[in-house]
């Protein structure tokens, strides 16, 4: 019964047409339409293939500048402890101190990897020996180091307040560090420059 239903809706579909005929005609039909479908489905995975493949593809290459960048940060990036100890030796020009040979101890307090605050104690040694006392606030950028504070100068006696600002440039070297450095000390209305060379390590 289903047999000849099939047939007889064969035979209503294909008009005066054989069966025969009218069944090789279905075939090609689907033929083609299996053909086109596979074409489609072939062209949706290759346009997922290539989406795939240009993401992946996107992602190795930023992940390796990405990678390349954090390396090149971290061999020229400068590792901050969160205390520094130093040692400075260096001159007074001429002026108030008299051209002296300056020693003094520092210490400094990271409060971040850009500012900090410490405190120095300096004494130069010429025809009137004076000890400085400061204590400066400093910000890092980099090797750089620039610094501004209030301070104390005492003289035989004698204590005027003092406003010093400086900058340094740390060569570093596993915990130490060799900072050349350039100080300005304003005083009783005179400005005192002080030159030298600071030795530190960090804690």
């Amino acid at each position: 019964m289903t047999r000849w239903y099939s047939r007889c809706a064969v035979s209503t579909l294909c008009g005066n047409e054989s069966t025969q005929v009218c069944l090789t005609s279905l075939i090609a039909l689907r033929g083609e339409a299996v053909s086109l479908l596979g074409n489609r489905v072939l062209n949706s995975m290759k346009r997922i293939f290539s989406i795939v493949a240009t993401v992946l593809l996107t992602g190795l290459v930023f992940g390796d500048l990405a990678c390349a960048q954090e390396h090149e940060a971290s061999e020229t990036g400068h590792e901050h402890h969160e205390h520094t100890f130093g040692v400075f030796t260096g001159f007074a020009t001429e002026g108030k101190r008299e051209s002296g040979p300056a020693l003094g101890l520092e210490y400094e307090y990271r409060l971040s990897s850009s500012f900090g605050v410490g405190g120095v104690a300096e004494y130069t040694f010429g025809d009137l020996d004076t000890l400085v006392l400061a204590m400066p606030f400093a910000y890092h950028g980099g090797p750089w180091k620039f610094y501004v504070g209030p301070g104390l100068e005492r003289v035989e006696g004698n204590n005027e307040f003092l406003v010093r600002i400086g900058g340094e440039y740390g060569f570093h070297r596993g915990d130490w560090e060799i900072s050349p450095q350039i100080d300005i000390d304003f005083v009783d209305g005179e400005q005192v420059f002080i030159l030298g060379v600071t030795f530190l390590r960090g804690f």
